[in-house]
């Protein structure tokens, strides 16, 4: 049975996600359909690619992604596929995929067909009909692109620099947890052996890393690398998010919060 995953900002109430559902089940009834994610904030894809990223390689290989986030960016209406990590990969050309694979190598294709009208149906069938293709072992309507002529985006960063490294919210999930925009491998490559204190609002100060949220007190504030070994920020059993304030930064945010990790 085909695994197919639908990641989109639509929101998990919105009638267009059972639509896309619709159309995927009347072109392949015999398949199983996931909903990756349907909450990343409007317009953000950086933390689109971070719940992407953080999910997709749990899933078999051979299953088709469909990506519906920021859908309607560009007016170049360009849709790419890529096959990595043996998982097919649909989404718009608006910088989602060099988000997700920054600088790695990779084979990118556009769909070569133009649509007459453009929204998420007609894109879902075009998927589809490609998916089709893909199925009966036949060429895909697709042709190699560079990655000079589709969008780029560049993952917004830690920045590093006099010993202090400069960190932003990337994501906050349900809890209230607070993913920051620092990989476990960027900490210890800044923070070579050194001692650290993690300074945010309020005058709060982190100086150690924890394995688990239980590992403090009820209603005290832990930090940990967690699966996707990125650096977060929680209360125990509280919402880290509610009691300091924090806001996620999004592609367009002029203002964020600002999370400053010492080194000495």
């Amino acid at each position: 049975m085909q695994i197919f995953t639908i990641t989109t900002d639509f929101g998990g109430e919105s009638h267009i996600v059972s639509s896309v559902k619709g159309r995927i089940f009347s072109s392949i009834s015999d398949c199983n359909i996931v909903d990756l994610s349907h909450t990343a904030s409007k317009f953000n894809l950086q933390q689109a690619a971070y719940i992407f990223k953080s999910t997709y390689l749990n899933f078999p290989k051979g299953t088709v992604h469909f990506i519906y986030n920021n859908l309607h960016e560009y007016k170049n209406q360009q849709l790419i596929y890529v096959f990595e990590n043996g998982h097919h990969i649909f989404c718009s050309d608006n910088g989602f995929i060099t988000l997700l694979f920054n600088d790695q190598p990779i084979q990118i294709y556009k769909l070569t067909e133009k649509l007459q009208t453009y929204n998420f149906i007609t894109v879902t069938d075009l998927f589809l009909g490609n998916t089709a293709l893909l199925n009966h072992g036949q060429a895909m309507d697709v042709e190699v692109v560079s990655v000079d002529n589709i969008e780029v985006k560049r993952p917004h960063l830690a920045f590093y620099q006099n010993n202090i490294l400069d960190a932003q919210v990337l994501y906050i999930d349900y809890f209230g947890n607070v993913v920051l925009n620092v990989t476990k491998e960027h900490f210890e490559e800044c923070r070579q052996g050194r001692n650290f204190k993690i300074h945010f609002m309020r005058q709060e100060e982190i100086t150690k890393i924890y394995d688990h949220y239980n590992d403090v007190a009820v209603s005290d504030t832990v930090c940990l690398f967690n699966t996707s070994n990125h650096l977060e920020i929680a209360i125990n059993q509280g919402s880290a998010a509610n009691l300091f304030g924090f806001s996620e930064s999004t592609d367009r945010s002029l203002f964020y919060n600002s999370i400053k990790i010492f080194f000495e």
